[in-house]
């Protein structure tokens, strides 16, 4: 299994930060707040990933199959925390951060079929330390342009200095196909500064819809030729 990780940032490198150099003192005061406890959200990507491994594991000793393919995770920079706040009109405060901003924290599950995403979703949901605080399924119902994923945060309970505090924790999970689809298609839209005539972006979604009848039917022919694991039930809510 794969597990990408992101370089350690740290409060003597902020002042090297070009983006970071000309802006005013509530700015810097916020992300040197937010530097203070970084080690907060990476103490919980660290758990989120040890649960998932664990869990794909726990799938290969009771159905040998292991439904995560690979993973990879990260945390926002600090650039990439004020571009999201800038983007979205956010107060420039501790505060606002903590309270908008979930996706600090970041795993992406690639699985190998559809269900597998909702099996590892409902195991996840059994487990006393996680509560759902975002969920957008965007397999059920994909995004216009075709992009197919399942977004979901969880906080994560965790013990700093004798205190218990909940942590967010994105997940996006893929199928190979969704995650092979998705790469493409920004890597498309950013070389072409996002200037895709509307035939091909009517073709990229085509494409995308061709690809998820192409999970579904792999993903028939693994359930008719295997017993015990038949994966997760999809939530149309």
């Amino acid at each position: 299994m794969i597990l990408q990780k992101t370089e350690k940032f740290t409060l003597s490198r902020l002042n090297n930060i070009d983006l970071l150099r000309d802006l005013d003192e509530e700015t810097k005061k916020l992300i040197t707040q937010y530097l203070n406890v970084e080690s907060e959200y990476r103490y919980a990507l660290r758990e989120m990933s040890a649960k998932l491994e664990n869990l794909d594991d726990y799938c290969q000793r009771h159905f040998d199959h292991n439904p995560i393919h690979h993973m990879e995770s990260r945390i926002k920079t600090p650039e990439s925390i004020l571009e999201k706040m800038q983007r979205r009109e956010y107060d420039m405060d501790f505060k606002t951060l903590r309270k908008n901003v979930y996706d600090i924290a970041g795993i992406r599950v690639i699985c190998n079929y559809i269900n597998d995403i909702y099996q590892i979703i409902n195991l996840l949901c059994q487990q006393r330390d996680l509560s759902i605080q975002v969920k957008k399924d965007y397999i059920v119902a994909p995004k216009p342009t075709g992009y197919r994923s399942l977004h979901i945060v969880f906080d994560i309970e965790l013990y700093f200095n004798n205190e218990i505090k909940k942590v967010p924790v994105e997940i996006q999970f893929r199928t190979i196909a969704m995650d092979m689809w998705a790469s493409l298609e920004h890597e498309l839209r950013y070389k072409s500064n996002n200037n895709l005539s509307e035939e091909e972006k009517n073709n990229l979604k085509n494409y995308s819809d061709t690809l998820y009848n192409i999970d579904l039917n792999m993903q028939r022919i693994y359930i008719n030729n295997t017993v015990g694991f038949d994966g997760g039930n999809r939530d149309d809510d």
